[in-house]
């Protein structure tokens, strides 16, 4: 296993490869877990999501998929079914009064004691925000993270509680993906209002803006699914752009005057530094909008 700073990343040679899944259990079915869930199930995969609301559960119903009602954070959760892979892509919900750490730490310490022994895979989707670097450093999966926000540092927290709790697991091998910016249809970053408005963008706009397109990122978690071989991996495009060329690529897109930043605005959730993934190429992973503009072009045109 090749490690690097501590930490379990890059190819497992000595794990064969997994078939692909027969029952996922998804936890978080937002913008990234319900296009995962999507595929899965295009697939013929059986898809099992947990949800806290009872009306959610009759929506995830209505489009193929199973729903167990259950609230993490609270430790209330009925008896799993035998799954055999995790997927795990919970957001933080602001409108809640539950906090980053009763969700993302207590709540996911509560599933992985919960889940059967049936379960073969399990993907964590963290955040390259665990790279606290601000000023324009390439990372990369061997990169020692030094997270400088609460949400980088409770992600860290989660990555290695679940290193801690698989240590010398056989059964169930655990990958982390650490996802940079998530874009695609209905979600830019920035409200295309604001840039019709002509409003001061905050930020250097030659600061660098790490992205992956959700359409790749599902690709990623889909293919890690099958497959042993990558303990970590950073999703990020290869065509890394700075602030400028991405939003004057979408202000070029929609038909509006090229963007002003506000540079005396404080650094953006994801300060400044290059990310990049040296685990991809030995994966032969492929992503469709490695180019990001054609990806913006693609989120613009599209309506999901």
């Amino acid at each position: 296993m090749v490690s690097g700073s501590g930490t379990s990343v890059g190819v497992v040679s000595d794990l064969a490869s997994l078939k692909n899944p027969v029952h996922v259990l998804i936890v978080g079915c937002g913008y990234l877990g319900h296009r995962a869930a999507e595929r899965w199930r295009r697939m013929g995969v059986r898809v099992s999501v947990i949800t806290r609301s009872a009306t959610k559960a009759s929506e995830l119903v209505r489009a193929g998929f199973d729903s167990i009602v259950g609230d993490l954070a609270a430790g209330e959760l009925p008896s799993l079914p035998e799954i055999d892979t995790v997927l795990w892509s919970v957001g933080f919900d602001r409108s809640t009064e539950q906090s980053r750490e009763s969700v993302w730490i207590d709540g996911l310490r509560y599933l992985v004691q919960q889940v059967p022994s049936t379960v073969r895979r399990f993907l964590y989707v963290s955040s390259t925000g665990v790279y606290g670097q601000t000023s324009g450093e390439v990372v990369d999966e061997f990169t020692e993270p030094q997270p400088t926000t609460a949400s980088g540092q409770c992600c860290l927290q989660a990555e290695k509680m679940l290193q801690s709790f698989y240590a010398g697991e056989s059964s169930c091998s655990l990958t982390i993906l650490r996802l940079a910016g998530l874009y695609g249809p209905g979600r830019l970053l920035r409200r295309v209002s604001d840039l019709q408005g002509g409003k001061r963008l905050p930020g250097n706009a030659n600061s660098s803006l790490n992205l992956i397109h959700v359409d790749d990122a599902v690709t990623a978690v889909a293919d890690v699914a099958c497959r042993r071989d990558a303990a970590l991996l950073n999703v990020v495009n290869t065509g890394t752009l700075t602030r400028g060329e991405y939003y004057g690529e979408l202000a070029r897109l929609i038909g509006v005057p090229a963007p002003v930043f506000d540079e005396s605005a404080p650094i953006m959730r994801g300060g400044n530094k290059r990310v990049v993934s040296v685990v991809r190429e030995s994966l032969s992973l492929v992503y469709r909008f490695d180019d990001v503009r054609t990806g913006l072009q693609d989120a613009v045109n599209r309506k999901r």
